[in-house]
């Protein structure tokens, strides 16, 4: 596995990636990727093999705060703990005592298994907040370095 950064990866490859990922599609437009990668605070991570693109995490990095917005694996690919693998290697790239925040469905039982492997707690639920089909969010935070259990 080779990893690639921001600056490496198009807003159409996440595009591409997060429709065929999620089981509603792709949570986010092109046009929606395209002005995250624009942005200076925001930071991505690729998870590349055999020169293709199966996975990337993304999220907005400001004041020792890291709020993740999305991570996808290729469906193909799920169930093989390389998310785990691409947020291990992502984390690394921040400061200790970075905060880490992100949402899940509640109903998303394999990501919220290995957010709470790499040491996320939940601390809050946040009502009807997903659409296509409505569903609450567990929110989840976790203090880097990361303590992976098993």
């Amino acid at each position: 596995m080779n990893f690639l950064y921001k600056h490496d990866m198009t807003a159409e490859q996440l595009y591409q990636l997060a429709e065929a990922a999620y089981p509603a599609g792709s949570p986010w437009r092109l046009k929606t990727f395209q002005q995250d990668l624009e942005n200076e605070y925001s930071h991505y991570v690729g998870m590349v093999d055999h020169d293709q693109l199966i996975g990337f995490a993304g999220g907005i990095y400001l004041d020792d705060v890291l709020d993740i917005s999305n991570v996808a694996i290729l469906k193909e690919r799920q169930g093989k703990h390389l998310g785990e693998i691409l947020l291990c290697a992502w984390f690394n790239e921040f400061f200790d005592g970075t905060k880490v925040l992100l949402e899940v469905r509640a109903s998303n039982q394999a990501a919220q298994q290995l957010y709470q492997r790499l040491g996320f707690k939940t601390y809050r639920q946040r009502k009807a907040y997903y659409n296509y089909p409505v569903e609450d969010a567990d929110l989840m935070m976790l203090e880097l370095p990361i303590q992976v259990k098993e």
